[in-house]
């Protein structure tokens, strides 16, 4: 389910890149897009995966990764909240959007190399279909500020 969220948001970033610059509306609407559904991926995902593997883990390796991944979901965060105040046609828009992009493809890579990695290894695989389950309900419930 993580997995597929990060295939879609990454296809969705190809697709605003390849708006050219005066189709403002449309880039408008689909970064606003991929800005909610990160907020939603990134705080359906500490409920469920990080907060289950935080709680499991002993090895301090593994608990790094993990609060690792709770520091990118709140650089992102940040940026998100910036990148909400201005015009998606300013130039500052277009830079942050751009550090976002490289962020969130930065931290798909980290994670599903080494967390998801991590959660295979100490979950069980009926435990990872119901975190998945869990997930996307968690998911739906998450409400994105304007």
């Amino acid at each position: 389910m993580i997995k597929t969220d990060h295939n879609e948001v990454k296809a969705l970033f190809k697709e605003y890149e390849s708006l050219d610059a005066d189709e403002a509306i449309g880039r408008h609407n689909l970064a606003t897009k991929i800005m909610e559904e990160l907020v939603k991926h990134d705080e359906a995902e500490e409920q469920t995966l990080y907060a289950t593997l935080k709680e499991r883990l002993s090895d301090t390796d593994d608990r790094v990764k993990v609060l690792e991944g709770y520091e990118e979901h709140a650089m992102a965060s940040d940026l998100i909240k910036k990148l909400k105040k201005l015009p998606s046609a300013d130039e500052d828009f277009t830079a942050k959007f751009a550090v976002l992009h490289e962020a969130v493809e930065h931290h798909i890579k980290d994670e599903e190399g080494k967390i998801h990695k991590v959660a295979r290894e100490v979950l069980e695989r009926d435990e990872l279909d119901q975190l998945g389950s869990r997930f996307q309900e968690a998911k739906k419930r998450v409400t994105v500020a304007s």
